[in-house]
């Protein structure tokens, strides 16, 4: 690079003398020596869409327009435990926060404080990631996120470490109700490390938000690219929760690596039909 008053950056011209000579990834990472076939590669081919091709497994579209009891059900995409006892959450509230300084102010940090959240954060973050936003008809409420046909595939479970008025344990987060259904008793710190590499994120929390993803709720509509769909939608939930931390002052740090078998057991996922997408590791703000 070249020194002196002149930057690059000042007009977002890069000189010849600026170049710096780059390398082809693949090469780097080994991957041109890819056994065929690949994986990856037929599932993205799989899953494209094409003028006037329609796949021939995707029956549920016209099964969904002529059910009235489908359409019902399909507006009504949540898991529910009605016989276990389960917490009325507060009515979120995001106070004053701009949606620029909260974009301004989203990092992903490790500086994890050691007071409890209160319920009312809680509650926040989990409305702004995917709770219920306006009814739309008689039998659909629409949500905070995107979803492909409204089908809402995804549901979130919450490990309450320290949290005001709640206590500890593993819970599922019903958007239509608003409320969190104690599954679990308390979910040990030793149980919550074994569940990442990355033990530092999601130890000294105080809540963990797990993402998970029931595919058939989509897949049945939408086929092969339904998967593409779902991930998506995990994308635009968790930034939802991530934003609505940074605008709280809290800390969260999205988490990706983990092991998928131990994050289903924990929730009671069969990893096929619903699996495990996300980690969201919640607290007040250090310093």
């Amino acid at each position: 690079m070249t020194t002196g008053a002149h930057s690059p950056a000042d007009d977002g011209v890069t000189t010849a003398a600026e170049l710096v000579a780059t390398v082809r990834l693949t090469q780097v990472l080994g991957v041109d020596e890819l056994r065929s076939p690949d994986p990856t590669e037929d599932y993205h081919e799989a899953s494209r869409m094409y003028p006037g091709v329609t796949d021939p497994y995707v029956l549920g579209a016209a099964r969904l327009e002529r059910s009235a009891e489908m359409r019902v059900t399909a507006s009504r995409s949540v898991k529910r435990y009605a016989h276990l006892p389960a917490v009325r959450l507060p009515p979120p509230s995001l106070g004053d926060a701009a949606l620029a300084t909260a974009i301004a102010g989203r990092r992903s940090r490790r500086d994890y404080g050691a007071r409890p959240l209160a319920v009312l954060e809680l509650a926040t973050l989990l409305h702004t990631a995917y709770g219920v936003t306006r009814p739309a008809g008689p039998h659909q409420s629409l949500r905070s996120a995107p979803s492909g046909g409204a089908l809402y595939p995804l549901e979130l479970y919450v490990v309450c470490q320290r949290i005001e008025e709640i206590e500890t344990g593993l819970y599922h987060y019903d958007p239509i109700r608003h409320v969190l259904e104690r599954l679990r008793q308390p979910v040990s710190a030793g149980v919550l490390a074994e569940l990442t590499p990355y033990e530092e994120l999601v130890v000294p929390s105080a809540a963990v938000i797990v993402l998970t993803a029931v595919f058939w709720r989509s897949r049945f509509k939408y086929g092969q690219r339904a998967y593409r769909f779902t991930l998506l939608e995990a994308g635009h939930a968790a930034q939802n929760l991530l934003l609505a931390a940074a605008a709280l002052g809290l800390t969260a740090q999205p988490v990706g690596g983990f092991y998928d078998r131990r994050v289903d057991d924990l929730v009671g996922a069969d990893g096929l039909h619903e699996a495990s997408l996300y980690l969201l590791p919640v607290a007040s703000g250090g310093g």
